[in-house]
């Protein structure tokens, strides 16, 4: 919970400005002598990057008050390396950070909680690490406590409580101290869904209200929702830097596109697979309804004929085969499987391709994976094989503006107005 200010110049009207930032973890001295090794021999050491490894290189972005900034990545990316550097946890090795503001960081779960203190006791004790006297902290303590739900517990001590409980009262504190700057690593995603809710309605009302907030997060329908700008880093540095819709397509491109794990005769080994082996797929393709013709992707409201090759150990009377759709958020947005009406007609008596068409595919443009999961009705899985097979959506014209919101399906919609209907008035209370 650190506040640091500083206002000079031309950046007296941001929250934050990071200017050719970079962090190396671990005892300098080896690269220190290495560096002064080749100084000596004459060799040129202005090249930082040969001296690392590094965290964090040339790191440069402006964080404007009021401004809501989203960090995507990978694991292992450097982002909350970058919010511990931001917060004054860790000191960066070479460039400039600056904070402008006070500022309470929820980089860890349990960051700044005493766990042989109470709830209500760490509420203090947060408030005065951030610079409230007791009287201001007594003044807050029921708008924290109401938000929290914990109840009884509030004035149990720490260690005895749930990682999601730590997460509510870690989060209710930093959204109810009057900060001028939130740095939010993940924590919305250790509470149950009805405080993820809670919690990203009080950031609206944060951002609403001139609050600066640092995002980092997987779930991107929250940057989407919460963040203005976004950055997306990679390998220690910035990749990219936009609109919360462009880097998350660039996220998703460079981080979410797995290789197609059946694609021809590069199969998964039957050995590192689940299942009990009576069959297995070994091959998946798409394919025009109409001429049959093999294909990688179809225009949103197409039908397709999936094909999926099977090799046949022992012959299976009865099962289920199912394809789950998922995006690149790794949300499954659809699941199909063999009806039971046609699973007598289904019988496997040997090698055979199993077809399974898909009528009207809305699904807005992107690209989809495919897992297959084949088991027996009342028994254990037979196959399964997660992101077997890649395919893409293309967009048509009447689906552009609906694409500038994410989603997952694209609706046809007619709108009209109609005069002689009066609209049912809002509830003011």
């Amino acid at each position: 919970m650190s506040a640091r200010a500083s206002q000079t110049g031309s950046d007296s009207d941001c929250a934050i400005v990071a200017a050719d930032v970079w962090k190396r973890y671990g005892l300098p001295l080896r690269p220190y002598l290495r560096r002064q090794v080749d100084r000596l021999r004459g060799r040129d050491v202005s090249d930082r990057s040969a001296y690392g490894p590094w965290a964090l290189r040339e790191i440069s972005f402006e964080v404007k008050s009021g401004e809501s900034l989203g960090i995507v990545g990978k694991n292992g990316a450097g982002k909350s390396t970058l919010l511990k550097l931001i917060a004054g946890v860790s000191p960066a090795t070479y460039g400039r950070l600056q904070v402008n503001g006070r500022l309470f960081p929820m980089i860890e779960l349990a960051a700044g909680i005493h766990r042989d203190l109470t709830g209500r006791e760490n509420i203090k004790l947060l408030g005065a690490i951030m610079g409230f006297t007791p009287r201001q902290m007594e003044a807050k303590i029921s708008i924290i406590e109401d938000f929290a739900e914990l109840g009884e517990w509030l004035d149990q001590p720490v260690w005895q409580y749930s990682s999601g409980m730590q997460a509510r009262l870690g989060f209710s504190v930093a959204v109810n101290v009057d900060a001028d700057i939130l740095l939010i690593d993940e924590v919305l995603s250790v509470g149950d869904v009805n405080f993820q809710k809670k919690c990203l309605n009080r950031m609206d009302e944060l951002t609403n209200s001139g609050v600066t907030i640092i995002f980092v997060t997987h779930n991107p329908y929250a940057i989407e929702r919460l963040c203005d700008r976004a950055i997306y880093v990679h390998e220690g540095r910035i990749a990219a830097t936009g609109t919360p819709d462009d880097i998350l397509n660039a996220y998703f491109l460079k981080s979410m596109d797995r290789s197609t794990v059946i694609a021809g005769k590069d199969v998964l080994s039957a050995d590192l697979r689940e299942g009990t082996g009576a069959f297995r797929v070994t091959g998946i393709t798409m394919h025009d309804v109409v001429s049959g013709d093999e294909i990688t992707g179809f225009t949103m409201g197409e039908s397709v004929d999936f094909r999926i090759a099977l090799n046949v150990k022992e012959p299976v009377q009865a099962y289920n085969f199912s394809l789950r759709i998922v995006d690149p958020a790794s949300t499954v947005v659809s699941f199909v499987t063999v009806p039971m009406a046609a699973r007598p007609r289904l019988a496997l008596q040997h090698d055979c391709v199993l077809q399974c068409r898909i009528e009207n595919i809305n699904l807005l443009p992107g690209q989809y994976w495919i897992d297959v999961v084949a088991r027996e009705l009342v028994g254990p899985v037979i196959d399964s094989v997660s992101y077997a097979y890649t395919f893409n959506i293309y967009g048509k014209p009447d689906a552009i503006e609906q694409m500038q919101s994410r989603g997952i399906v694209y609706l046809p919609t007619e709108w009209k107005l109609l005069d002689d209907a009066a609209p049912t008035p809002l509830d003011d209370e």
